[in-house]
């Protein structure tokens, strides 16, 4: 009887392992395809905004909103940089740019920033969730002195880590 037994494990155990090994034998497969798009880079239009603050009588003081001036689209969330150029800004003993940043449609500004010439103020980076927004600049500045005419253009950058 014991062997009988035996002899039946040993079977119903050599059945089950062919059970399993045919059951790994390939029968067919299935393909998922994919395709990985990278994100389309923020935009601003127009990409580059000339604004003029006009003549400006030596050493005086001054402000100008210059209002909305540009359309900033983000795909995704993400860190933007406002860099104020300080050379650029150098015939100004203080040169104050607020810059805000108004999702379309609303009218309180989802973020504002603002930069001057002075050392730690020159640039400042806000994480801005996706979507397109309205970009308003206003200026202060006091130009320095100056004993001959004197022309430029003060330089304001703004980027994203890409």
């Amino acid at each position: 009887m014991r062997r009988f037994l035996a002899i039946s494990l040993i079977t119903c155990l050599a059945i089950s392992m062919i059970g399993v090994v045919s059951a790994l034998i390939q029968i067919g497969s299935i393909n998922v395809g994919y395709k990985i798009t990278p994100i389309q880079p923020p935009t601003m239009t127009p990409s580059t905004v000339s604004l003029n603050l006009g003549d400006i009588p030596s050493g005086s003081s001054g402000e100008k909103d210059f209002g909305k001036v540009a359309t900033l689209y983000l795909p995704s969330a993400c860190k933007v940089t406002f860099t104020l150029d300080r050379e650029s800004a150098s015939d100004f003993s203080k040169f104050e740019v607020t810059i805000k940043i108004f999702k379309k449609g609303e009218e309180l500004p989802t973020t504002s920033v603002y930069l001057s010439n002075t050392y730690w103020d020159y640039e400042s980076s806000k994480e801005i969730d996706a979507g397109t927004y309205d970009i308003y600049i206003s200026v202060k500045y006091k130009a320095t002195s100056v004993a001959t005419e004197t022309t430029g253009t003060v330089t304001i950058t703004i980027s994203y880590p890409g």
